[in-house]
């Protein structure tokens, strides 16, 4: 029997069985059973209606901070990959052969006024380990605007020089001698004077030596010393010490910091007089840094040692801040306050002014402080403009006065106090290369004295312009003008201010290349023949002109 028909058999046996009594029963009851039929159906699907899962959403929690806090510990990845030798050859440009490279020139003329011109350069070839160069010159005037030869004039000096590198250091070295002359023509009208008792001459010898680093580095430093001495006609000498230093350590990219500093001995002896070797050292360092809006700010400080009489105490101390505003991306605002000490010596006294009087006191300028407001303009890749206001307190600054006895020599005359200066300034340059170049300076000084009457032979006002043009290569056309006025100066005769005539200069220089190594230059100074005085009886010269030539090679 089969499996499946067991089962049956037995599921049917038990519903007999089951059945069995109540049939018994009912027949007890003389009740007939009806016959029931019964089916039984196994495949039968059980459907049910479709569910609704419309369930509403949890809300999240609130964030909670973890604790502990989790920390990611990213670990770099390096892995090297072989290296790669490209076959592809990179386009090499031209190099200018080294002989055909200039090395020096020699340039000569003559103008009126007995005035010849000579003046030499010559510099070693293109070497990358050495660079080697001398340079000599004479200007001079054999008669000037009084009375001749009386008020002649000259500047000549011959200079050399040497560079050397290495791949870590660069060392130079330099060593010179000038010579300036000139005669004190400052005396009355008409008086009788013997020439020679009136030259003057400066004869300067200098020697210096220095290091740097040769390496574009984060770090790079600069240490050169000098050493010069200055002696007169007469009885000035003067020697000095000079000892530069500078640094700068770049953080980043908008970060550093930097370091300058400097120490001055001057040793002078004069006519008359015993003066005590003056020492000044001055140290500025300051911090450079870049904020998220794109502000420069630069802090720092100035210290400075000296033993200077004037002053009551030696050590100074002064703030040096410097910002940087963009406005926009071609205007910055700039805004500095600073200080500091200028030193002052008979040599840059020289060069101001060569009719300076013996045994002359001499003391370095004390900036207290120095404010200045300015804007910077880039008005395309070549037009820059920069204007602004600066006020200064100077303590110590120097005046040129006429000496009562010989007006035609200059004694120095100090303010006891701070001298308050105010200048407002602007200038544009323009520069297109070789082909134009144009320059445009205008300031305002006002000066505030407190023991002197009058700020003398300090101008009020000065404006510069100079440009130049290129034409084609073969004509050059320069040309500058300066204008200054308000200058004051005290009538040694009279102890009344004076106020000088406004002062005009007009130059005018022309160049002819017939090659590439020879030249012919004309020049015009002082063309309107306007003698003006920036220092009191003392008219400079009127027209001049001067021819000459110059060879390349």
């Amino acid at each position: 029997m089969k499996k499946h028909q067991y089962y049956k058999f037995i599921l049917t046996a038990l519903t007999l069985v089951g059945i069995a009594p109540l049939a018994f029963a009912q027949q007890e009851e003389d009740v007939r059973m009806k016959p029931v039929e019964i089916e039984i159906i196994k495949e039968r699907e059980i459907t049910l209606p479709q569910a609704n899962r419309l369930f509403d959403k949890i809300p999240p929690r609130p964030v909670e901070p973890i604790k502990p806090e989790i920390i990611y510990n990213f670990r770099p990845l390096t892995f090297n990959t072989p290296e790669v030798s490209p076959s592809i050859r990179p386009l090499r440009l031209k190099q200018d052969d080294a002989k055909d490279i200039n090395g020096g020139f020699v340039s000569a003329g003559y103008g009126n006024y007995a005035s010849p011109y000579l003046e030499a350069f010559i510099n070693s070839k293109e070497d990358k380990n050495k660079l080697i160069g001398a340079h000599a010159f004479l200007n001079s005037s054999g008669k000037g605007p009084v009375d001749g030869k009386n008020s002649g004039s000259g500047n000549s000096g011959l200079s050399i020089f040497a560079q050397t590198f290495s791949k870590e250091f660069a060392f130079q070295g330099n060593a010179g001698f000038e010579n300036l002359s000139t005669h004190f023509y400052g005396y009355p009208e008409g008086e009788d004077v013997l020439r020679d008792t009136i030259r003057q001459s400066y004869n300067l010898f200098n020697i210096g030596l220095g290091i740097s680093n040769a390496r574009n580095t984060d770090f790079s430093y600069n240490l050169d010393g000098n050493f010069s001495f200055l002696k007169d006609k007469f009885e000035a000498a003067e020697s000095t010490v000079d000892f530069n230093f500078s640094s700068a350590y770049k953080i980043n990219k908008d970060n550093a910091i930097e370091l300058n500093a400097f120490y001055t001995l001057i040793s002078r002896k004069d006519e008359g007089i015993d003066v005590k070797p003056r020492n000044l050292f001055q140290v500025n360092p300051y911090y450079s840094f870049r904020t998220q809006d794109n502000l420069k700010i630069q802090v720092g400080a100035v210290v400075a040692v000296e033993n200077d009489t004037l002053d009551s105490k030696n050590l100074h101390f002064y703030p040096d801040v410097k910002i940087t505003y963009p406005l926009t991306p071609s205007i910055d605002v700039v805004g500095t306050l600073t200080g500091g000490i200028d030193k002052v010596s008979l040599q840059t006294l020289m060069r101001q002014n060569r009719w300076i009087n013996a045994a002359i006191p001499i003391y370095h300028t004390n900036k207290l402080f120095d404010f200045q407001a300015a804007l910077n303009v880039r008005l395309n890749s070549n037009v820059f403009v920069n204007t602004g206001l600066s006020f200064a307190s100077l303590r110590n600054l120097y005046f040129f006065v006429n000496d009562t006895e010989n007006q035609a020599k200059f004694d120095m005359e100090y303010d006891d106090g701070a001298t308050k200066r105010t200048n407002l300034f602007a200038s544009m340059n323009m520069n297109y290369g070789n082909t134009a170049r144009l320059s445009l300076r205008g300031d305002y000084f006002s000066y505030n004295t407190d023991s002197q009457p009058e700020a003398w032979h300090r101008p009020a006002y000065s404006l510069s312009l100079g440009g130049m043009y290129n034409l084609k290569g073969k004509m050059v056309f320069s040309s500058d003008i300066l204008a200054m006025g308000g200058i004051k100066a005290l009538n040694p005769t009279t102890m009344q201010s004076v106020k000088l005539d406004p002062a005009f200069d007009l130059n005018f220089r022309m160049e002819y290349f017939v090659s590439q190594t020879f030249s012919i230059f004309l020049d015009f100074n002082n063309i309107t023949s306007n003698k003006y005085q920036v220092y009191f009886n003392y008219p400079v010269r009127g027209f001049q002109a001067m021819g000459g030539i110059t060879w390349s090679f």
